[in-house]
This record gives structure tokens, C-alpha cells and sequence, in this order.
């Protein structure tokens, strides 16, 4: 008899224990992705350099509360992958909760324009590291961070055969007062709205991000915006896509880097295929920036070739050549010779205006 009560309590442990993990549902995830590349600043002798692109690890949750329901969450954590080191929760970390009325999400956000569009034509790395799209204006999001501080997201059930809506407010900072010193406004925010579309190996993604008064120029009245639409086609046997930019800069992110004051727009394009062959992958991205209005010799051209070998659905090996050709530095007369013109774009710190970056290495990815 004793046995039998014995086993009779094992079973309801177990059973107690097993209800608890169908209420307990955690994903660990992440990736680690390094690589070995030789860099140049045009004019300056080339230097090899271990790379990090944005490994990173993170736990992701659900819980289910009845009548369709759910509670979820999200911690991820960028670290570096090449010298150690890292912080908690610096990638989208989140709490939500998701119905068929849709999800909406509270915390540290990545606009949902940035995944709708410009994450999909980085199909080579990503868009990390020395091949990341270095014309995307960070400006229109949240300049300091990327990832939208103090967020709230709402995005809708898919309705009409593959339309999704998204929209996100932020209040970047949540100061009492303005920091001058930073040229930083007190309390700037962030708004953007998209629509994707997903259908078989069709995806459009389209919509508008602005953030309001980051900067503090002609009494905090900065606006920097984008307008994207980006397409991506899956013929199977080789993927394409491409993206059309239009960013606006008003006293804002401009302003900072160059000095230029008041309202300025430029265009921005960009190309990404991939052929794949076994495990293979062959891979061209090409950019262009247009300059600035009112500027002469403001903009730049990016292209990446890369090769990609599969050894496993988690794990790769890569080699990449990375160039930004910025235009050259030239006195800007119609501006009274305020802005000397060059392009202003790069991944190596300590760039200046109108000088050439160039990249060429080799990396290793798992996700896991």
C-alpha cells in the first residue's frame, strides 16, 4: 500500500510539474557571427581587424490566459564577439500581449519600418558589421541607440490575404530638462506607421518614420523623416529585391553631421540578390545615395560582393568585399561655401568627408 502511495504522489508531482511548463513556454536564441577583415580608410594605411556583427543572445516567452489570449516577452542582448563584453537587455526587449484584436508591445523597440524594409535586403550578412546599409538614416529613428527607447507597438492581425498594419510611438527620452551642452532636446518623440505584405515568395513592405525635436538647433524644432518601400521576390532559384528612400532633414540629423541648417531631402536606392547553388550563395548589394538638396557632391555609392557556404542550416562561413565610395570633398557656392560638400558616409570611425572606406574578410556564423 505504501508504494502505491508513493507513486500515486510521484504522479501528481509530475503532473503538477508538467502543467507548469505547458504555462511556462522560454525560447533561448541568438547568434554568434565574427569575422576577420582587412579595412581602409582612403589616404590611410589598411588595418586588420576582428569584427563583431551583432552577436547576440535572448530569451523570448509566451503564456497563455485563455479565451484566445496571450501574454509575451522578450529580453535580447547584444554582445561583442571579438573582445567580450556586453550589457543586458541593449536589442529589442519587450513585454506584450497579443489577441486576435492584434499584439501591442511596451519597451525597447526596433521600428517595425526598419524590419518591413531594410532588413530584408540585407540577405548576404544581415546588414551587420562592414556590409550594413550605411545610407540608412538613423536619424529618422532614434540617432543614439536605434532601438526605440520607452516604445509602445500595436500591430494587426493579417487581414486581406497577407496585409499586416504596424504603427509605433516612442518617448526617446523622458528628461526634465533640455541638454544643451548635446545639442539634445528634453523631450523628443518618434512615430512611424507600416504595411506589409506577404504572399508566397512575395514580400512588400512600405511606410513612414519621423522622429520630432532630438536636436536642439533653432529652439528644439528638429524633424528628420523616411519613407520606404521595399520589395523582395523568391524565384527559388535566385532572390531579388530592392528599396526606394526618401528622407527629409529639417534642422536635424543633417544639421549635426554637417553643419548645414534648414530643410534638406535626398533619395535613396538599393539592389540586393542572391543565387543560390547547393550550398552556396552568391551575393551583390548596391547602393546609392543621392546628394542633398541645395549640396553639390553630398552623396555616395555602397556595393558589397559576398559568398556564403552552408555547412548546416545554423552555420555558415562567408567572405564579403565591402566598398563606400563617397563623393569627393568640393566647395558648395550656392551655400556660400557653409558646406564643403563630400559624402559623409562610412563604417570605420574617424572618416572624414569625401574619403573612401573598404573592407575584405572572412566570418563564421552560428545561430543557435
Amino acid at each position: 500500500m505504501q508504494n502505491v502511495k508513493t507513486l500515486a504522489i510521484a504522479l501528481a508531482a509530475i503532473g503538477v510539474a508538467g502543467a507548469a511548463q505547458a504555462q511556462s513556454n522560454v525560447t533561448i536564441y541568438g547568434r554568434v557571427n565574427t569575422s576577420l577583415e582587412q579595412t581602409k580608410i582612403e589616404g590611410e594605411d589598411s588595418v586588420t581587424k576582428m569584427i563583431n556583427n551583432s552577436s547576440r543572445i535572448g530569451f523570448r516567452g509566451n503564456e497563455d490566459l485563455g479565451g484566445g489570449m496571450s501574454a509575451l516577452f522578450q529580453i535580447e542582448s547584444g554582445f561583442n564577439s571579438d573582445a567580450g563584453g556586453g550589457n543586458l537587455a541593449t536589442r529589442d526587449t519587450f513585454v506584450g500581449l497579443k489577441s486576435n484584436l492584434g499584439t501591442i508591445k511596451l519597451g525597447y523597440i526596433t521600428s517595425p519600418l526598419y524590419y518591413a524594409t531594410h532588413d530584408y535586403l540585407g540577405m548576404s550578412n544581415h546588414d551587420t558589421g562592414t556590409s550594413s546599409d550605411a545610407f540608412l538614416w538613423l536619424s529618422a529613428y532614434d540617432p543614439e541607440k536605434f532601438y526605440l527607447r520607452n516604445s509602445i507597438t500595436y500591430a494587426s492581425p493579417t487581414f486581406g490575404g497577407g496585409f499586416v498594419f504596424e504603427a509605433q510611438y516612442s518617448a526617446l527620452n523622458e528628461q526634465a530638462t533640455d541638454s544643451v551642452a548635446l545639442n539634445r532636446s528634453a523631450r523628443p518623440t518618434h512615430y512611424s506607421a507600416t504595411v506589409n505584405y506577404d504572399n508566397g515568395p512575395l514580400h512588400v513592405g512600405f511606410g513612414y518614420a519621423r522622429t520630432n525635436k532630438f536636436y536642439n538647433f533653432d529652439e528644439g524644432k528638429s524633424k528628420d523623416s523616411a519613407l520606404t518601400m521595399a520589395a523582395v521576390y523568391d524565384f527559388k532559384s535566385f532572390v531579388i529585391g530592392g528599396l526606394f528612400e526618401r528622407n527629409k532633414s529639417d534642422n536635424g540629423g543633417l544639421q549635426d553631421i554637417s553643419g548645414l541648417t534648414g530643410d534638406h531631402h535626398r533619395n535613396h536606392y538599393r539592389v540586393s540578390a542572391m543565387l543560390p547553388v547547393g550550398a552556396n550563395e552568391f551575393h551583390v548589394n548596391y547602393g546609392v545615395a543621392r546628394d542633398w538638396s541645395s549640396t553639390n557632391d553630398t552623396g555616395a555609392k555602397q556595393i558589397t560582393l559576398g559568398y556564403n557556404y552552408n555547412l548546416s542550416k545554423r552555420t555558415k562561413v562567408y567572405a564579403q568585399w565591402t566598398k563606400i565610395d563617397n563623393d569627393k570633398q568640393k566647395s558648395s557656392i550656392d551655400n556660400g561655401d557653409a558646406y564643403n560638400g563630400g559624402g559623409a558616409y562610412s563604417f570605420l570611425s574617424g572618416t572624414g568627408l569625401g574619403l573612401d572606406n573598404t573592407s575584405f574578410g572572412v566570418g563564421l556564423r552560428h545561430n543557435f
